[in-house]
């Protein structure tokens, strides 16, 4: 009995890690942003049986496509809200099962792919990473997107049998895609594979593939068709063109053109030595993953690259490439540095990467939130009130008083109808982050609410 402890003694230590990280100040680290208000907003409003919709100013927008994410996401949110109530922590709750879950599989498909030693190297380099606990504890889209990834990834790797292969992984490529809108990028990562199969005529690749990339679309099909009924105007099209393809005001590549400087930042540079020794381990070290797993992961570690370089210079977007790297960096290390090397670097990059994520690196705390959603219920229950900050309005109870107010950049093809106050509302005050100009241009009227502030009604309307 004590021998067999033992020898799972490092896979305990992995999985207190990985929980303590996971559900360490869930509701307050990473604090709460834009994107996470609009998600908890949308989950609310389905706990209170209301439907799958947004509240925007008198409005309800039902399954909105600008939220880039789906019920994978919203239903288990919402089903934690209704169980626990209205609080940052219940609608992160059961994002923390998908963190754990892609935990295990990324133990489960290296220890299929390599060996078990390569296995809890890579779950180390997972559960410690800050990028992957921080993106995946609020209600985001993209650690729960990767979950269904890296199952069908699995898929393509453990079934045998064309057929089954190709449903099984196409099955959980479609739900990756309705969790995650930008996972659309499985399509022509399939597509390339599917080409460099049909270059080496094997056939059974062919047909797993093609059966993959039909099954996710058929799986995700439905989603859009019924987000295509429920839209009064507007393009998805545009919206993914302006964020993802460097429309709008971005030119293509912005990163490299615009903002290169980030990449000499230490989480980009981290990147770059996972990129390293993860293509060493994908096509130098010897792996019982196919050629077409190979291919496949290659693929979209490249398209989700390109995807970062042309957007914002946001690291969760470069993360999913991250995290595709992970199963064989273990691999590569030890192609390229051999076994005691290896180990010593990677020890070195876990105990950094811990530390980082101990002293609370790579996000911020602020107790701003809390203090203001408080000072709103407390002081201006009775004022007319647009709130103009989703992570606040989310938090805060029914009130007739206070409605939400999109800002700009939300979403560039919002319908105006969503976004534009009538004439009644002339007179509500505002609340909203100030950023230097507004604080300077709004200062008589300018009443501070935690690190928020609320613009008071012209004079004429008081």
């Amino acid at each position: 009995m004590t021998s067999r402890w033992k020898q799972w003694l490092p896979e305990m230590i992995l999985a207190v890690v990985a929980i303590y990280f996971t559900y360490r100040e869930l509701g307050s680290f990473p604090r709460s942003w834009v994107d996470e208000g609009l998600f908890i907003m949308t989950a609310k409003n389905f706990a209170s049986g209301r439907g799958y919709a947004i509240p925007l100013l008198t409005h309800l927008w039902y399954f909105p496509y600008f939220l880039a994410v789906g019920p994978t996401v919203i239903f288990p949110a919402a089903l934690s809200l209704k169980l626990f109530g209205v609080s940052v922590a219940a609608a992160r709750l059961p994002m923390t099962l998908y963190i754990l879950g892609t935990a295990v599989m990324m133990y489960i498909f290296t220890n299929h792919i390599a060996n078990r030693t390569a296995a809890r190297w890579s779950a180390a380099l997972l559960v410690t990473l800050s990028a992957f606990i921080n993106t995946g504890k609020p209600l985001l889209g993209e650690i729960p997107g990767f979950f269904f990834l890296i199952l069908g990834i699995f898929a393509m790797s453990r079934t045998k049998k064309p057929v089954p292969r190709g449903l099984a992984s196409g099955a959980c490529f479609g739900l990756s895609i309705v969790t995650k809108l930008t996972n659309a990028l499985i399509l022509p990562g399939l597509a390339i594979a599917w080409i460099a199969a049909a270059s080496r005529r094997k056939l059974d690749e062919e047909v797993a593939l093609a059966l993959s990339g039909i099954t996710a679309v058929i799986v995700y099909l439905p989603w859009r068709l019924l987000e295509i009924a429920h839209t009064p105007a507007g393009s998805l099209s545009e919206e993914i063109k302006t964020f993802v393809l460097g429309g709008g005001n971005l030119p293509v590549l912005n990163v490299l053109r615009n903002n290169w400087e980030i990449l000499f930042r230490l989480p980009f540079m981290a990147f770059f030595v996972i990129l390293a020794a993860g293509g060493a381990g994908l096509w130098l070290a010897t792996s019982r993953a196919s050629i077409t797993v190979r291919i496949f992961i290659t693929a979209e570690t490249v398209l989700f690259l390109l995807f970062f370089l042309n957007s914002y210079g946001w690291y969760r977007h470069l993360l999913t490439a991250h995290l595709l790297l992970i199963p064989f960096v273990p691999l590569g290390m030890i192609r390229v540095l051999r076994t005691k090397s290896s180990a010593i670097l990677l020890s070195a990059i876990v105990v950094s990467q811990t530390a980082w994520q101990f002293t609370h690196q790579g996000s911020g705390r602020d107790a701003a939130l809390a203090q203001a959603v408080t000072i709103v219920q407390e002081r201006f229950a009775d004022t007319d009130l647009l709130v103009e900050e989703p992570e606040v309005f989310a938090q805060l109870p029914e009130n007739p008083h206070w409605l939400y107010l999109p800002r700009d950049g939300v979403s560039p093809t919002m319908p105006t109808m969503f976004k534009t106050p009538d004439e009644s509302m002339r007179c509500f005050a505002r609340l909203r982050k100030l950023n230097e100009e507004e604080t300077v241009e709004y200062k008589e009227r300018a009443t501070p609410v935690g690190g928020y502030a609320i613009l008071l009604p012209a004079d004429g309307c008081r």
